[in-house]
């Protein structure tokens, strides 16, 4: 039985959802919600749903952790880490790469709007992604087409990455089945 196919969507809600750690930067006030989060001091990394601390860093009671924050630098290294000419290497990327890649560029257009470095750095941006994406995308199309790939390489991917390569693979798989003029469905 096929894979139900997984959208960006579905990662998108499992993301808003799932555990991050952030860094306590003032006292939080206890609501009958969140006594947990009142144990929590400053300085100190607490855990809870990406949508809560996205909630506490924008009113300034944590920040996320540099690890967990994508920079233009960051950008920079995995641009040219994939971009390599030799390289057909597909660099392991964290589960959660693009959901944080999304809302950082959603944070940048917003920005953008009132400042003009922002908006040069939104542009910058925006276009060592679309390389970086490019280069990944072929890379995944080879190794959808490729006959047997490691599972060690499949998971290595991001869960959007793997939701691409299922739907390649068997598109992929499909047609190879329909001009050897097999059926998949017997």
């Amino acid at each position: 039985m096929a894979e139900a196919l997984v959208t960006v969507d579905d990662i998108d809600f499992d993301f808003e959802n799932s555990q991050v750690r952030v860094v306590v930067t003032r006292e939080i006030p206890e609501t009958p919600r969140s006594p947990k989060l009142k144990t929590a001091r400053v300085g100190q990394e607490t855990e809870v749903p990406y949508w809560v601390a996205r909630e506490l860093v924008q009113l300034g009671y944590a920040r996320f952790r540099e690890e967990d924050i994508i920079t233009y630098n960051s950008l920079s290294k995995m641009h040219w880490r994939e971009t390599i000419p030799s390289s057909r290497q597909l660099p392991s990327l964290p589960g959660n790469y693009y959901c944080i890649m999304r809302r950082h560029l959603r944070a940048l257009r917003e920005q953008s709007k009132q400042d003009q470095i922002k908006l040069r750095e939104l542009e910058k941006t925006e276009t060592l992604v679309r390389d970086i994406i490019s280069c990944r995308v072929r890379k995944i199309v080879s190794i959808a087409a490729s006959p047997t790939p490691s599972e060690e390489l499949i998971q290595g991917l991001t869960f959007e990455e793997r939701s691409l390569y299922r739907m390649l693979n068997g598109t992929i798989e499909e047609w190879k089945a329909k001009i050897f003029g097999q059926d998949l469905k017997t």
